[in-house]
């Protein structure tokens, strides 16, 4: 439930959080902000964290301040009621003269709507640990230049104790941005303190090789049952956190090891005919979606389909950004591109067809779906990366599972999703 209240009323809550955290300084936060990746992160950290700490993490997507600060205590808004905020402040007020909190590490996702919002709680919480994941095009880039976006996301890192930053995913030259002489960082490049060390990958294993940190420089060994060079970054930085909250090897070790995919996020699923369908279904962005693709071209397979839909929330850059997903679609990696919805057919499909790519386009996830199960060949791969707003590319997964119990792997599967979806698919019928 998104909590939407007044300005004041914003303030007061803010205002009661900091008297909490004065009254338990023992307890720490770890902050997680970004254009892209937070979920994946947050879930990671808390994850490896929960394994020798007490930890507080709210899954769900924080959409107002008021929802951070609510998540950072563990306390959800009334529903109903005159006097749901009298109540709201009793409550707080209350948990605040709680002598032992039983919360040693509280995970927490900042998401920015716009520029301040992070700089907004400089007042009243100090991240220990701030974690910046991405800066991109996504959601803020809509309105905002990427160096708003970029200065938005470190704005939180500079007043945390602590940061790090996610080397593959951040452009160099926001490091001016840093004013934070604490940082350290994270990645894939093994110029990055915290790194893998991959040696060896399989689709039914994932990958098996080291996490180099300043802790361990031999290498922590590891099994990461996870795909993608990008969902790798979120075990690396869950295990950069863990030394950095003092957590034993072993327990850091058990944590990464016990990862597994988010629903809709490189989750490789069974498919019908002994195919294999990797569901990144969640959202699409142009960082994540090229670094999808890229995967794909990685694994060893007999046959190799790209489904690509919409990115949604580009407005000004989406011609560009869905022309330059296409001119990365290769004719000698893939057996065939599926562009579905508009501009991903008006931008996208010309562009593979340019470097010489089989190109089918699709006004929908259920016409993409069916075209998959008549061409996917067994053991061939087929990727599946797109929004959700009328894009909803896990109704095309549904479609090419091997059983139908899978389909409660799948993102935007309740009820309401349900109806909200088939409304959709209803204009394309008759």
């Amino acid at each position: 439930m998104v909590v939407i209240i007044s300005k004041k009323k914003e303030e007061k809550l803010a205002e009661l959080v900091r008297e909490f955290f004065a009254a338990h300084p023992g307890i720490k936060i770890i902050a997680v902000t970004g254009s892209a990746g937070k979920a994946s992160a947050k879930i990671a950290i808390g994850t490896v964290l929960a394994q020798q700490f007490n930890i507080r993490l709210n899954e769900e997507e924080p959409r107002t301040k008021a929802d951070v600060l609510l998540q950072l205590m563990g306390i959800n808004m009334p529903e109903k009621g005159i006097f749901r905020w009298f109540r709201l402040r009793r409550k707080i007020k209350k948990y605040i003269k709680t002598e032992n909190s039983a919360v040693q590490l509280i995970v927490q996702e900042f998401n920015p709507q716009e520029p301040g919002y992070n700089e907004w709680f400089r007042s009243y919480i100090i991240p220990d640990i701030t974690i910046v994941t991405s800066v991109t095009n996504g959601r803020m880039q809509v309105e905002h230049s990427l160096e708003e976006v970029a200065n938005e996301m470190i704005s939180l890192a500079n007043f945390s104790r602590m940061a790090m930053i996610n080397r593959d995913d951040i452009d160099g030259r926001f490091a001016s941005f840093l004013t934070n002489p604490n940082i350290t960082t994270y990645g894939s490049d093994p110029v990055a303190e915290y790194n893998f060390d991959d040696r060896n990958f399989s689709l039914e294993d994932g990958h098996h090789g080291f996490i180099m940190s300043p802790e361990n420089t031999e290498g922590l060994e590891v099994d990461i049952k996870l795909i993608g060079e990008h969902n790798i970054r979120p075990a690396i930085v869950a295990a950069a956190v863990g030394y950095a909250t003092g957590e034993s090897e072993d327990n850091i070790k058990k944590g990464v090891e016990s990862l597994r995919p988010l629903p809709g996020r490189m989750n490789l699923l069974r498919g019908a005919d002994n195919t294999w369908l990797l569901d990144d279904s969640y959202s699409s962005t142009p960082l994540t979606a090229l670094a999808a693709l890229q995967s794909l071209y990685k694994m060893e397979t007999p046959q190799r389909i790209a489904v690509l839909g919409n990115m949604n929330g580009l407005r000004g850059i989406f011609e560009q950004s869905h022309a330059d997903l296409g001119s990365h679609c290769s004719t000698e990696l893939l057996d065939w591109v599926v562009t579905v919805g508009e501009k991903a057919n008006m931008y996208l499909a010309p562009a593979a067809r340019q470097k010489g790519c089989q190109v089918k386009e699709c006004r929908n996830a259920i016409e993409a779906g069916a075209f998959v199960r008549d061409k996917l060949k067994p053991e061939g791969i087929a990727l599946f990366k797109g929004s959700s707003g009328g894009v909803w590319l896990e109704e095309a997964i549904k479609i090419n599972l091997h059983s139908t119990e899978d389909e409660k792997k799948l993102v935007r599967q309740t009820p309401q999703w349900i109806a909200r979806k088939n409304q959709f698919f209803s204009q394309f019928k008759g």
